[in-house]
């Protein structure tokens, strides 16, 4: 018979490149030196979203599963405040590796490593040359190639009805998602060089509810109703806050999980689907991976959102992660 919520809750700090990274370790008490998991969530994620909700069904599948606030986000510390770096975030998800090896209670020979949207490709990217992991899952991932960023980008021009499918939107065109892709990049080099001459940091909304422009854009990072119908009600939490530095468009545009994915030789289970975001880029970086230990799940009832936190969705989803760890 199934148990849940067997686990203990512990608030946790670890280093990670000269901050603290404040985290919770979900750990099983009913498991002596568990497997351990360290997740990361999607673009401009604290702990308390998704992270949290599998978190705690891996830990009730027997994991030790470490989330955490990535660094200038949330309860952790770094400044300028509220970046969007991903390299930063893997830096800290692999120091999140480090202190479950130093603490003698997990299993440092059974690591593995779990990301939802974004969190996903990075995580598998990671994998490519984190050894120490044993096997990596990504679900609905916002996979990190140029035509998925302009994806991403335009996907905030749409203006539909909250809760409609990501497959089904209507798009700019190509050569309007192109003009919005360096009109984003014109504007966040030129933070850039604002915070680097005078130590000024531009900050916009993160989400908004109002569509974009197709032919001008937005300030926000990630508008639009189809976005404010799961990150509207976040904004009225304390745990996440509302803005970002715009700057730190440098750094996520700049960053790509392609070269990383196609040099893969961890077991890798992706979970996608049509209604999940940008589905041909996820087929892209399955066919990628070099591995023949890999598994693609496609699931076409479930939109991009619902695999965050819609409770049925989430279940599978970790079902299915902790067969395919065991069967490693």
């Amino acid at each position: 018979m199934a148990v849940h919520g067997k686990y203990t809750t512990e608030k946790v700090k670890y280093p990670s490149h000269g901050e603290t990274v404040a985290g919770v370790l979900y750990k099983p008490s009913n498991v002596q030196n568990p497997p351990g998991v360290v997740i990361i969530g999607p673009y401009s994620f604290t702990k308390e979203q998704a992270p949290t909700q599998y978190a705690t069904r891996l830990a009730d599948e027997g994991y030790a599963a470490l989330i955490f606030d990535p660094r200038t986000v949330g309860e952790s510390t770094g400044e300028p405040r509220r970046q969007e770096n991903p390299v930063m975030k893997n830096e800290d998800a692999v120091a999140g590796l480090d202190y479950l090896v130093k603490r003698g209670d997990v299993n440092k020979d059974a690591l593995f490593l779990v990301g939802v949207c974004q969190g996903g490709p990075q995580c598998l990217d990671i994998a490519s040359r984190d050894t120490r992991v044993k096997g990596v899952a990504s679900v609905t991932g916002y996979f990190r190639d140029h035509e998925t960023d302009v994806y991403m980008i335009c996907a905030g021009c749409v203006d539909a009805k909250p809760g409609v499918d990501v497959g089904s939107l209507v798009m700019p065109t190509p050569e309007q998602g192109e003009a919005l892709y360096k009109n984003r990049l014109a504007r966040a080099q030129k933070a850039k060089e604002l915070y680097e001459k005078t130590g000024e940091v531009e900050y916009q909304p993160l989400v908004d509810p109002k569509a974009a422009d197709p032919n001008v854009g937005s300030l926000a990072g990630l508008p639009g109703p189809v976005v404010w119908a799961w990150y509207g009600p976040w904004t009225l939490s304390r745990s996440f806050e509302n803005r970002y530095a715009v700057f730190s468009d440098v750094d996520h545009f700049g960053y790509t999980t392609v070269p990383g994915v196609a040099k893969l030789q961890t077991p890798a289970l992706i979970i996608h689907g049509d209604n999940c975001m940008n589905a041909p880029a996820a087929k892209r970086h399955f066919e990628s991976i070099p591995t023949q230990k890999k598994k693609l799940i496609w699931n076409n009832d479930v939109s991009h959102f619902e695999h965050y936190d819609k409770p049925d969705a989430v279940d599978r989803n970790v079902g299915d992660i902790a067969a395919w760890f065991a069967g490693i």
